[in-house]
């Protein structure tokens, strides 16, 4: 996208606020009056409060249907900035990197009146020369509790709440390991963008739902899109969930037929937050004459060190990933190591490892150390 259609698409979006009803970012904790403790357990993980702020389009529950403040009337900045640091990147099989700035990001997350929300963000990264790009965006109408629907481009798990599958959540430099492949190669990877129409609510206030129908992985079009999601989740307590997700679709260019089916799991325990999941895929063979199995599960563990008034403050993260391709016949495991300390709630720095210590014949096994630093404002 060039910055001149940017510069006016937000120019335009700026007027549409002006002269509506919207609440934004830049922080959503100015909105509600509550430091960001009450929604994350650490930027930008979240707790069982910000689901529920998620889930009802990014407005308290309480908040579904009732005319809010307009642009105006709220003296709100509907507009976020992230930039991310990143002064020091290094492959074991690569050259150092010195990625002084590695993105920037534009981010708002808007609701609109009494049923309608919004949620874009524009993304410039050093890998695309700083080329100004729309990864992910959103319209979503809030019926209630049980029943919403959204529009999308971004993964399909856009709208879910938990995070570990949603990938926009995540602590690390690296991405999720069930999630970060193309498997048999019918489908791109889980977290790839793609355009969706979703609908999910929450069932008695414990059951999480999905329904989603999108097309294939970085198509911006959704040319004779076929892929159907279902995704439950569980609260059996409001600290731990348990849940599945079953995906069927069809390459619209190759005619390959695949399926994703998985289950997860999170649970907070005190300052503890583990979470983690397993997936089995099926792909059609390019020659569509048979398919191909492939597994994959990743853990991942955070803890939360915190102040008295419950900011964050060093959270280390380790995680696990194990996945297979070839069907089945080559394994990789992979080890991440990160630790993170937030200066502000909107503030943190993280030094990173990450290990490929476990590859195939042939393959060759890696390291990566990366200090990134992130600032919202």
């Amino acid at each position: 996208m060039k910055i001149k259609y940017c510069i006016a698409f937000m120019a335009a979006l700026g007027f549409l606020l002006v002269s509506s009803n919207a609440n934004a970012i830049p922080a959503l904790a100015t909105k509600t009056d509550k430091n960001c403790s009450y929604c994350h357990n650490a930027w930008p993980q979240l707790n069982e409060k910000g689901r529920a702020y998620k889930e009802a389009g990014y407005r308290l529950p309480a908040e579904i249907g009732k005319k809010g403040e307009s642009f105006l009337e709220s003296g709100e900045f509907p507009f976020s900035a992230v930039l991310v640091a990143r002064p020091f990147d290094k492959k074991g099989s690569g050259t150092k990197k010195i990625r002084a700035l590695h993105e920037v990001e534009v981010i708002a997350a808007i609701s609109f009146g009494e049923h309608l929300s919004g949620f874009f963000e524009l993304e410039a990264e050093d890998e695309t020369d700083f080329n100004i790009e729309v990864p992910q965006a959103s319209i979503t109408y809030t019926v209630n509790p049980e029943f919403n629907l959204q529009v999308s481009w971004g993964n399909m798990f856009f709208a879910d709440p938990y995070g570990l599958l949603a990938d926009h959540f995540r602590l690390t430099r690296g991405h999720v390991g069930v999630i970060d492949q193309a498997f048999g190669g019918s489908d791109g990877k889980l977290r790839s963008a793609r355009q969706n129409i979703t609908a999910y609510g929450r069932i008695a206030e414990r059951v999480f739902y999905m329904v989603g129908y999108s097309g294939d992985a970085g198509d911006a079009e959704g040319v004779d899109g076929q892929n159907i999601l279902g995704r439950v989740a569980f609260d059996v307590t409001p600290n731990i969930m348990i849940g599945g997700f079953w995906l069927e679709g069809e390459n619209a260019a190759s005619d390959r037929n695949y399926r994703r089916a998985g289950v997860d799991f999170l649970a907070d325990i005190k300052d503890f937050r583990i979470a983690g999941a397993y997936v089995n895929t099926k792909d059609d063979t390019p020659d569509l004459l048979g398919e191909v199995t492939n597994d994959a599960w990743t853990i991942q563990a955070h803890y939360f060190f915190k102040t008295e008034s419950g900011a964050p403050t060093f959270v280390p993260t380790v995680r696990f990933d194990r996945y297979q391709k070839n069907d089945g016949m080559d394994q990789y495991s992979e080890f991440t190591l990160n630790l993170g300390y937030y200066a502000t709630q909107y503030a943190k720095i993280y030094l990173e490892y990450w290990n490929r210590f476990d590859v195939p014949v042939g393959k060759s096994e890696d390291t990566r150390i990366t200090l990134q630093a992130v600032f919202s404002f």
